[in-house]
């Protein structure tokens, strides 16, 4: 191999590592600047069972119980899932990088607007620091014209702690919790409003006929 082959050789590899180092970092998996001062890493803990279903099994698929977990805000307050049982409970994984999780914000901001009295939504920002995902979301064009959402828990995975626990296969990825603590629905990639609102009434309607049981 003649000397100039060589140097080609040598600049194709790097380009290559460089591209999966980079796609590495996109994923959280190098370079992680997660959360920042005063923001704790997510904690998973015991998953409280409902009332008259002790046999449930605890994972995030659908029709077992979510795993309960305690998370921290953009302002560092804790909160735990299971805080928000008897409610339609949206948990959504997201990070400024992802375009889709961009197109499908303002819309999860609308549901939860609309339907506040019917659904919680969780947000969390995966491995990013801090202000940098409080910037966006205060930055965003909403659907009415406006600019900036936020939700009933700004959460942030400094770690990917909950983002594994959950097994999320991409971004952004979508899980809708019953009234009662079980996954529903399940979505990974982009998400219109409509299926939203039928997720939702979806897990209305589950925890409504496993009370009736």
């Amino acid at each position: 191999m003649t000397l100039k082959q060589r140097l080609t050789a040598l600049a194709g590899l790097v380009v290559i590592v460089g591209a999966v180092v980079g796609g590495l970092a996109v994923a959280g998996l190098v370079g992680s600047q997660g959360g920042g001062q005063g923001i704790d890493d997510v904690k998973i803990i015991d998953t409280p069972q409902p009332d008259g279903r002790d046999d449930l099994e605890v994972g995030a698929e659908v029709g077992k119980l979510a795993p309960n977990f305690e998370i921290d805000d953009f302002d560092g307050v804790r909160h735990r899932l299971s805080d928000f049982r008897g409610e339609v409970v949206f948990v959504n994984f997201w990070a400024t990088w992802c375009p889709p999780c961009k197109l499908e914000m303002p819309d999860i901001y609308k549901l939860e607007q609309s339907r506040g009295d019917e659904v919680t939504v969780i947000s969390v920002n995966r491995s990013e620091p801090v202000d940098r995902a409080r910037s966006f979301l205060e930055d965003l064009p909403r659907t009415d014209g406006g600019t900036g959402v936020s939700f009933t828990v700004n959460g942030m995975d400094p770690d990917d702690t909950l983002f594994r626990e959950y097994r999320g296969l991409g971004m952004p990825t979508s899980y809708f919790i019953g009234r009662d603590g079980v996954v529903t629905r399940v979505y990974t990639g982009f998400i219109t409003l409509d299926v939203m609102e039928q997720a939702v009434n979806e897990a209305l309607a589950s925890a409504s006929a496993a009370a009736a049981r």
